[in-house]
């Protein structure tokens, strides 16, 4: 068995051109059969393994996606990923999945990155603190498409997908009136977020819906550390009436939360309902959990950020020519029993 097996060693051997060699291996109809079956006999028989990056270099592209989330322990951004790379099989496409860890400088890092191994397309998610955008401006502008999704970007010249927030946040605080709840808190993400702000003002307009005054002290802005969700509910509790019921940002802060209540005030662990953004199985598996969450339907954004991109890769003069896209997944209440 030879290694390393070149479509010139085949051609050698045969005693024809690399051409028709090429062209059998790839079942061209201007082959005939018996060559074919004696082209890939022998192909079989060396082990012979085609050239990916040749094939690559000569249709100039590499059938790869690039794929940054912030942080690999977050079912969200898990089930996200498995949506795009089923989009992406279906293409015959790899994925390339890199990590941000919420750090600016690593998202720019891994973004020029994945331009010099020259992807065909990029899905994002952008980190908690990311405001420069020239980076993936510098993308669109060599030809590499980019969708982001989830955390939609404040440029809105981009492709993003997301979710209904403002109406998702609207949903998970009505709940919580319709339980009783009157002093309802928010524990909202980094103020410097788009979605943070979407989920505030849903947050505002269930307030409003229901003849409930809004107060900004019952509002702390957290950085999605534990750490900032116990100083968060360390003011709220120190308030004459705390609040009842608290709408979060994303239940992994409620999870946060019921946690700093049941280390300082465990006797209100069972007084306070929780409602925020993210249906976690592993709620069934707990004693004190949040009484509602909202579905964002994390996989179906996957699918269709990267249902997005393949369109996009696909058209020609597609960065010029077409029109921006916002999608918007619709949100559902799920109550646990």
């Amino acid at each position: 068995m030879k290694k390393g097996v070149t479509i010139k060693d085949i051609a050698l051997k045969l005693n024809m051109s690399v051409s028709t060699v090429s062209k059998a291996l790839n079942n061209d109809l201007s082959i005939s059969t018996p060559t074919k079956d004696r082209v890939k006999q022998l192909a079989d028989d060396w082990n012979y393994i085609p050239n990916e990056a040749a094939r690559h270099f000569k249709l100039s592209k590499t059938f790869t996606l690039g794929l940054i989330i912030p942080d690999m322990l977050d079912q969200f951004f898990v089930l996200a990923i498995n949506g795009a790379e089923k989009i992406a099989a279906k293409e015959k496409y790899n994925v390339i999945i890199s990590q941000s860890h919420e750090d600016p400088a690593n998202e720019e890092r891994i973004v020029d990155l994945m331009k010099r191994n020259r992807v065909d397309g990029l899905i994002v998610v952008i980190t908690k603190k990311t405001q420069d955008m020239s980076p993936f401006l510098n993308l669109k502008n060599i030809g590499i498409p980019v969708v982001f999704f989830a955390r939609p970007p404040k440029d809105d010249s981009f492709d993003y997908v997301t979710a209904d927030n403002e109406g998702g946040a609207l949903k998970a605080t009505e709940y919580l009136i319709n339980q009783g709840h009157q002093r309802i808190g928010h524990l909202m993400g980094p103020e410097c977020m788009a979605v943070s702000q979407l989920r505030l003002q849903g947050y505002k307009t269930a307030l409003q819906m229901n003849n409930i005054g809004f107060d900004p002290g019952l509002v702390q802005a957290v950085d999605l550390t534990e750490e900032s969700t116990f100083l968060a509910m360390s003011q709220f509790m120190k308030m004459p009436s705390p609040p009842t019921g608290i709408f979060t940002f994303k239940n992994y802060i409620s999870l946060d939360a019921i946690e700093y209540l049941k280390k300082n005030f465990p006797g209100m662990v069972n007084k306070i309902d929780f409602a925020g953004f993210g249906n976690l199985p592993l709620f069934r598996y707990l004693d004190h959990k949040p009484v509602a969450s909202i579905e964002e339907s994390s996989y179906e954004m996957g699918e269709e950020a990267a249902r997005l991109l393949f369109q996009f890769i696909k058209e020609e003069d597609s960065m010029t020519m077409r029109a921006v896209q916002h999608i918007q997944i619709h949100c559902k209440l799920v109550v646990h029993k």
